[in-house]
């Protein structure tokens, strides 16, 4: 399970993508995961070996009785995409798993911990569970799922997104996941509602406009942080635009992973553009090529999902125009 922390309105605090579900397993066992690139290509790097916490942790949730089962999400449970760096998404399922948030305590039995977070996730916009998520001491993150035997029982008829693209049940002491449906491994993109997409477009044109005003101030910090929510709004336009002409085929991930790979050129050309410099010209000539993809992503989302386009771009860089020749 990925984390992103923002402080932006859409506050893109996800949970990673999931593999294809593998075997499930009544008792402890240890799934053998893919090599990591690392040994592959004979880079060595001094983090914890994920196989032996991987057996750390499955043992501790072994002897917890308030832990009954455990499920693998995320690039290792999927056997793609590993590498060096990879970390571990782990869900404890039981009535005693709940208990483990806000307590450090646990984590250390598991291995010498670097620094954690625990996330409440009690906002409407973020996960069911709390999380605990974990950097243990020479490096390896662990993103732990505590959440009761409910989280299974909810996904006997459908799968949610994390499941659907795959899991792998490590521990199950009493059967709790013996009901759940095998992973398509393919993502579920909803649309969005006209509402949601019309709220996007004021959102976007919206701060377009203020911050040619913080650059021009000279409140680059300030404009720097408005140029991060642009560049959220612009993404999730993006991924609306590549599901609805794609018909929902190609996957646009979460949090703008692997964003060269799906987004159309020649919009993905101007990607390094997004990204300015510490200085007023900088911020404004990014919000400019902003806008020009997030205009023509907005129309070609439009047009396919029967949607508003408000055609605010020709208005809002003269806007821009204005302030610049003040």
């Amino acid at each position: 399970m990925c984390r992103t922390r923002s402080g932006s309105r859409s506050a893109r605090r996800t949970r990673g993508h999931c593999p294809t579900r593998s075997a499930r397993s009544s008792e402890l066992s240890m799934i053998t995961p893919t090599p990591d690139a690392a040994r592959s290509s004979g880079r060595m790097v001094g983090m914890e070996d994920p196989e032996q916490l991987l057996k750390r942790i499955l043992e501790f949730a072994a002897d917890d009785p308030g832990i009954r089962a455990v499920i693998q999400t995320g690039s290792r449970a999927r056997g793609t995409r590993i590498d060096e760096f990879s970390d571990l998404d782990l869900e404890f399922i039981g009535p005693g798993a709940k208990a483990l948030a806000g307590d450090d305590a646990w984590a250390e039995r598991i291995a010498p911990v670097l620094v954690g977070i625990h996330l409440a996730n009690d906002e409407e916009d973020e996960p069911d569970w709390p999380t605990y998520l974990v950097v243990f001491a020479e490096g390896r993150k662990v993103d732990f799922t505590l959440a009761d035997t409910a989280r299974l029982t909810e996904l006997r008829d459908e799968l949610d997104e994390l499941y659907e693209r795959g899991y792998r049940v490590l521990l199950d002491k009493d059967g709790l996941a013996a009901g759940l449906p095998a992973a398509s491994g393919r993502p579920r993109a909803e649309p969005p509602t006209a509402a949601e997409f019309e709220t996007n477009q004021r959102e976007f044109w919206f701060e377009a406009t203020q911050v040619p005003i913080y650059a021009a101030r000279g409140d680059l910090w300030h404009a720097q942080l408005r140029v991060a929510e642009l560049r959220e709004l612009l993404l999730t336009m993006l991924e609306w635009q590549t599901a609805a002409t794609s018909s929902g085929q190609i996957d646009t991930w979460h949090a703008g992973h692997h964003v060269d790979e799906w987004v159309a050129a020649p919009l993905r050309d101007r990607t390094p553009a997004y990204f300015p410099a510490y200085q007023a010209d900088s911020i404004v000539d990014a919000v400019r090529a902003m806008a020009t993809t997030y205009a023509a992503a907005t129309a070609e989302a439009a047009e396919v999902l029967g949607h508003t386009d408000l055609r605010l771009r020709d208005r809002v860089l003269a806007h821009i125009d204005r302030i610049g020749s003040d």
